[in-house]
């Protein structure tokens, strides 16, 4: 996922912030570049370069034994593609903690260890991260995804402190009104994720909590809406806490780039003073992401993704369309409904060719009503670029009914 959408908009709920560890190396879109080079064993560097950062297997450029081997941090520089904050630039430094770290024999560090369902365990990942794009937005903080215990316990924690310039569109977005005269905001905004939780024995099952606290400082510019009105700029504050469950189902193949499974999640969140905010409402969301191989070389994703909000909600709060080549918070609605496909062609065992279609509507009972059905579509390509985790890197393009936009992605899209 590109790292932007987990991490310069906490608001969404945190929708894209949650995005930033569940698929974990979105964080990574350094490795992406670098796996655009065909790098050979004849053609590495002598030395220690070759022995930890190509695979004796194909003489291809691999960082499993530098991710999974080497103690320290790895500095990552990102790049941010985001077309609702402008292109940017940031720095994270990350940490993998592989279980199986040191423990693998001399030789085989580049090596997929899978368990007896042939399927690769995820690593926990810690990050700090942060950027700045060319609307003045700025973001920074941590984050840290945990696997514990034999991955019967996994956590996702976020610390983040954020400066946001976007537009807003309104709830009704696509008909009129502010879908055409967008008003200008900034957001500061200070945010905190956790959640928790637990296998149910040793079915694919987990079942837990999550809480998340967003406080706010918006400002409104209407000068562009209104230019001879002399409006003055609309200052408020808000504070959205919320506590809620979370039921997921996880049967992957892998957890960084499937290419079999399903997983499906199913979260409600009741937001109010009673967690330490400002407002009353609740929050839900069911989606459910399929990989299935129709060849040996022929991977087919589905996803469907649903969002809800009830109640008196900030503007921020409220669902959006979540496509690629769709700017984050265009399209607005007390519901979304999503759906999309990829299909991804390995021509080689490093080298992969993508491309994908998705469709989205935002419900709304506000203004004017419902938007219209919009449609994105792109091509990419991918580059496995650590064999022992499974993880493709690569480069999307997506086509969106506004904007043109490419994104860096580690991983799969639809991490979360």
């Amino acid at each position: 996922m590109n790292i932007v959408a987990g991490l310069f908009w906490p608001a969404a709920d945190t929708q894209r912030l949650n995005n930033l560890m569940s698929n974990n190396i979105s964080l990574f879109s350094f490795i992406g570049l670098m796996a655009i080079s065909t790098v050979s064993a004849s053609n590495a560097v002598a030395g220690s370069f070759a022995g930890n950062m190509v695979d004796p297997l194909d003489g291809k450029l691999d960082m499993s034994k530098y991710l999974a081997e080497k103690k320290g941090v790895l500095p990552v520089p990102i790049i941010i593609t985001e077309p609702a904050v402008g292109y940017g630039l940031g720095l994270a430094a990350v940490f993998f903690h592989d279980p199986l770290a040191g423990k693998t024999d001399p030789g085989r560090e580049f090596e997929p260890n899978p368990d007896a369902d042939g399927n690769l365990k995820p690593p926990s990942v810690s990050a700090l991260f942060g950027g700045y794009t060319e609307n003045g937005t700025w973001f920074g903080g941590g984050a840290h995804r945990g696997i514990w215990k034999d991955d019967t316990i996994r956590y996702k924690g976020v610390l983040a402190k954020t400066n946001i310039n976007m537009k807003f569109y309104g709830l009704d977005s696509g008909n009129g009104g502010l879908s055409d005269n967008p008003v200008k905001f900034n957001t500061q905004a200070n945010f905190l994720l956790q959640e928790l939780v637990f296998r149910m024995k040793t079915s694919d099952f987990f079942a837990g909590l999550k809480y998340s606290y967003l406080d706010t400082d918006n400002t409104f510019d209407t000068s562009e809406l209104f230019p001879d009105a002399g409006l003055p700029v609309a200052e408020f504050d808000s504070t959205s806490a919320g506590l809620g469950v979370v039921f997921v189902y996880e049967g992957l193949n892998n957890t960084i780039t499937p290419s079999k499974g399903l997983k499906a999640q199913f979260e409600a969140t009741n937001y109010g003073d009673t967690w330490g905010g400002d407002a009353e409402f609740n929050k839900y969301r069911l989606y459910a992401n399929y990989w299935f191989p129709v060849k040996s070389d022929w991977v087919v994703g589905l996803r469907a993704d649903g969002s809800a909000v009830k109640g008196d909600a900030p503007f921020y709060e409220y669902p959006y369309i979540d496509l690629r080549g769709i700017p984050a918070l265009r399209y607005q609605g007390e519901e979304t409904l999503v759906g999309e496909t990829e299909v991804r062609y390995d021509f080689t065992q490093r080298w992969s060719a993508i491309g994908f279609v998705g469709a989205g509507k935002a419900l709304s009972d506000v203004g004017e009503g419902d938007s219209e059905t919009v449609i994105s579509k792109g091509l990419g390509f991918r580059y496995l670029i650590a064999r022992r985790f499974g993880m493709r890197a690569g480069i999307d393009v997506a086509w969106g009914p506004e904007d043109t936009a490419f994104y860096i992605q580690v991983g799969s899209a639809w991490g979360r």
